[in-house]
C-alpha cells in the first residue's frame, strides 16, 4: 500500500430500510474523452494518472487490497494509491474534497449517491449477515420477546428501549441498524434515545467498560468480542431493518467522465482478486489475519475463518444471476431516508440514477441489472 490517510469522522443523520426494487440495463458505459478511453473492440487503456481509492480495514476492501500487492492493477497499466480510512463516513469526505477518485463503501455510499457526487458502480460482499444488536445481560430489553409480528426472537419494547443510549460512528451500518430497530418500536433518535458519535474500536472499547446502554456489531470479530464479553444480541440486521444491505464501491462522477477507462481496470484488477481469494478460502484466511493485523483490526483466525465461511466474496457468477439488482440495498436504504427526512424525497431519484452497470459490464463482459425505484 503506497500511502495511508486516517481521514476526519463526518458527523451526520441515518436510519432504516424499505422498498421494492426492479431492474434494467441503464447507465451502460462512460463518457471518456482521454486515454482511458475504451476502443471498438471493448478494450481499456489507463490514462497514465493515479487513481486515489478509499479503502477501510474491514471485508469491504480485501480484493482491493490484495490485487494491489498481487500486482494485478499494475498488469493492466493502472496506477492506483490506496488510502485507508477508519469507515465510510470520512471517505465521503474524501470524495467529496476530490482527494479520493475510488472508494470501497458501505451504507454511508447512499449520502454521496444522494448529493449527486458519485456512482455506485460495483459491490462486494454482503454488509448486512454479520450484524447483530447488542446489551448487556442485565438491560431491561431483554425482558421482552417477540413484541413484533413476524420477528419471534427479537428482543426489546418501546418501555425498556426508551431513554437508552446507542454507542458506534455515524452515517455508517451501525447507525442505520440502531435507528431500524429503533424504529420498529415507535422510537426516533434525539427524542426518545441517544446515538452518541463514536469510533467503531472506541464504542466497543467502551461498551464493554460500561458505558453506553447498545452496540451495533458489524463483523464477526466485533460480534465475537461482544459476545466474548457477555453482551447479549437482541436482534440480527435482517430482523432490524427487514433489509439485506451489499457494500461496494462508489467513483465519483467526474473521474467516471472523464477516466472512464480507469475505473473499469480498477474493477477488473479487483474482481480477478476476488475470485480468487474466494475460491482458495486458505488463501483469504491467510490474507486477511494479515491484513487485519497491520491495520489495527481485532480479530483472529477463528474470526477469520467464520468470517469466511458465512460472508462471501461477490464475484461475477452472482453478478448476472437472475435475483441480483445492483445497487437494491442502497435503493432501499435511500428510499427509507427520505421518507423520514434524512435526505430529501427528490435526493432518491439521484440515488436510481446513480446505480451504473456500465463500468462493471465493461469490465467483465457481462451484462448486470440495475435495481430501479419501480
Amino acid at each position: 500500500m503506497k500511502k495511508r490517510l486516517l481521514a476526519l469522522l463526518l458527523t451526520g443523520a441515518v436510519l432504516t430500510s424499505l422498498a421494492a426494487c426492479g431492474g434494467n440495463d441503464a447507465n451502460a458505459g462512460g463518457d471518456d474523452q482521454n486515454a482511458s478511453q475504451g476502443s471498438s473492440d471493448g478494450t481499456f487503456t489507463a490514462s497514465g494518472q493515479t487513481l486515489n481509492v478509499g479503502v477501510q480495514s474491514n471485508i469491504i476492501s480485501i480484493p482491493t487490497v490484495y490485487a494491489e500487492e498481487k500486482g494485478y492493477f499494475d498488469e493492466l497499466g493502472l496506477d492506483v494509491n490506496l488510502i485507508m480510512f477508519p469507515n465510510g463516513s470520512p471517505e465521503n469526505e474524501g470524495l467529496a474534497a476530490e482527494q479520493l477518485d475510488v472508494a470501497s463503501n458501505g451504507l454511508a455510499s447512499v449520502y454521496s449517491m444522494a448529493s449527486g457526487l458519485c456512482d455506485w458502480i460495483a459491490e462486494s460482499d454482503s454488509g448486512s449477515v454479520t450484524v447483530n444488536v447488542y446489551v448487556r445481560p442485565d438491560s431491561p430489553v431483554l425482558q421482552h420477546k417477540g413484541e413484533i409480528d413476524g420477528k419471534p426472537d427479537m428482543y426489546g419494547s418501546a418501555d425498556s428501549l426508551k431513554g437508552l443510549t446507542v454507542l458506534g460512528p455515524t452515517s455508517t451500518m451501525e447507525q442505520w441498524v440502531a435507528a431500524s430497530y429503533f424504529s420498529q418500536f415507535g422510537l426516533t433518535a434525539g427524542a426518545d434515545y441517544e446515538y452518541l458519535n463514536m469510533d467503531r474500536a472506541a464504542a466497543a472499547q467502551a461498551i464493554l467498560t460500561g458505558e453506553g446502554d447498545v452496540f451495533v456489531a458489524t463483523d464477526v470479530d466485533y460480534c465475537n468480542m461482544m459476545e466474548d464479553n457477555g453482551m447479549v444480541a437482541v436482534a440480527d440486521c435482517l430482523e432490524a431493518t427487514d433489509t439485506e444491505f451489499l457494500n461496494g464501491f462508489l467513483a465519483r462522477k467526474d473521474i467516471l467522465e472523464n477516466r472512464y477507462g480507469d475505473v473499469v481496470l480498477f474493477l477488473r484488477g479487483m474482481y480477478k482478486a476476488a475470485e480468487e481469494l474466494q475460491a482458495d478460502p486458505d488463501l483469504r484466511n491467510e490474507f486477511a489475519l494479515k491484513f487485519y493485523s497491520e491495520n489495527g483490526k481485532p480479530a483472529d483466525a477463528d474470526d477469520v475463518k467464520a468470517e469466511t465461511e458465512i460472508r462471501p466474496f461477490i464475484v461475477p457468477d452472482d453478478l448476472t444471476a437472475d435475483d441480483y439488482y445492483l445497487g437494491s440495498g442502497t435503493l432501499q436504504v435511500g428510499n427509507f431516508f427520505a421518507s423520514i427526512g434524512t435526505i430529501e424525497e427528490d435526493q432518491v431519484q439521484f440515488i436510481e440514477e446513480a446505480i451504473n452497470v456500465g463500468p462493471v459490464q465493461d469490465a467483465l463482459g457481462i451484462t448486470v441489472k440495475a435495481a430501479t425505484l419501480e
